[in-house]
């Protein structure tokens, strides 16, 4: 089996990357990346700004909350960028690609016009193979500040870099803007050598005991395996309209995840939540779920699946909106929770203590909900 990709023109042996986070903030850090697997690491974001090179404390939470039943986690966070300037950063790839033998891709973070080429070229000149520029940190000035039009910002910075640097170079994109399909089909026609998309958003959270944010006290970048389901949208959107390869970045946290974006139409996937929360070994688990995956599928080469599932994606006029489904019980199964019961709208399902739920047939919408919400496979939805 191969697992080999090609993302920018950069070889990877792989498809998973270590995304830009204080997980690749320093040599140390690649280095560790290095060992445990990744296909190319992403220096933690060098940004113009000086405000945003130091870290307020503390800054990380991991929030569970939801309906009871239906956990949700959010992994929580305010951590700034790279900690110097970009001399400092310049020694930190310098130092970081003669230790490790996998690509090294530099990500700067600028907010004046002249810097986005100047701190291109200085990565160049310490040694990265990639440049990912970065208009869509959650908590820079260009995101703080609604009255930037980051749809402009980021083609003058593409087209500046394009023209400072001879390696490739990488826009990382944000859902936080009105029209996501339509900018990244212009940084397309204008050069992008790749995508990353799509960046962390900004989100809040509050002490209601003490009616205020919490950690530092105000808003902070957000991310877990529920972004997933925007980035595979945006993918599927994109794959078909572009030639430049797509990089997947937010909600990522298993291989199968990862497999979702290939077939979404990504070449690679950037990891960093679940680094954070699991460790940077974590890969490994992710790398036999991948194989795993392509023994049973019977899959030789990853590559060759790479957008099958946006093909397969049907448009708002092909969903079939004349079948008729109905929800069919399996005893077997059932543990008489009688949850199906609860959340049944249209009264096609009864319960007793003995026997358990019934469906009614004729009555069932085929929404589907209770083969849903249901733990042990007790129901399964049928064609009428």
């Amino acid at each position: 089996m191969k697992m080999d990709v090609n993302y920018a023109g950069l070889k990877l042996k792989h498809p998973i990357i270590a995304a830009s986070a204080g997980t690749t903030m320093d040599y140390q850090g690649a280095v560790k990346c290095d060992e445990a697997g990744y296909s190319a690491v992403v220096l933690k974001s060098v940004q113009e700004e000086e405000l945003m090179r130091y870290n307020p404390f503390p800054r990380f939470k991991v929030i569970r909350s939801g309906i009871p039943g239906f956990a949700s986690t959010t992994f929580y966070s305010y951590e700034q960028a790279y900690y110097g300037d970009i001399d400092a950063y310049a020694k930190t790839v310098y130092e970081s690609k003669k230790r490790i033998s996998v690509p090294l891709i530099a990500s700067i973070n600028c907010i004046t016009p002249e810097a986005w080429p100047k701190y291109a070229l200085v990565c160049e000149q310490a040694g990265a193979d990639a440049i990912e520029f970065v208009p869509s940190c959650p908590t820079g000035q260009l995101i703080r500040d609604p009255s930037n039009d980051i749809f402009s910002i980021g083609l003058a910075a593409l087209k500046a870099c394009k023209n400072a640097v001879k390696i490739p170079v990488i826009p990382k994109i944000t859902g936080q803007i009105s029209n996501i399909l339509n900018f990244i089909l212009e940084l397309a026609n204008n050069g992008a050598d790749g995508i990353t998309m799509i960046n962390r958003a900004t989100g809040l959270d509050i002490d209601i005991e003490t009616m205020a944010p919490i950690l530092h006290g105000g808003v902070a970048g957000h991310g877990g395996s529920w972004a997933l389901h925007s980035t595979l949208r945006w993918i599927v959107a994109a794959y078909p309209n572009i030639k430049m390869p797509i990089n997947a970045t937010g909600g990522i946290t298993n291989g199968e995840e990862a497999i979702k974006c290939i077939l979404a139409g990504a070449n690679t996937v950037q990891i960093a939540t679940v680094v954070y929360l699991k460790g940077y070994d974590y890969i490994k688990v992710m790398l036999r779920q991948i194989e795993e995956y392509m023994e049973r599928k019977s899959i030789e080469n990853l590559s060759s699946i790479i957008g099958i599932g946006a093909k397969n994606a049907k448009t708002m006029k092909e969903y079939d909106r004349l079948t008729r489904w109905y929800a069919l019980g399996k005893p077997e199964n059932c543990r008489k929770c009688a949850q199906c019961k609860e959340v049944c709208i249209y009264g096609a399902i009864q319960y007793t203590d003995k026997q358990g739920p019934s469906f009614n047939r004729d009555v069932c919408d085929g929404c589907g909900l209770c083969a849903g919400i249901c733990l042990h496979n007790a129901i399964e939805m049928q064609k009428k």
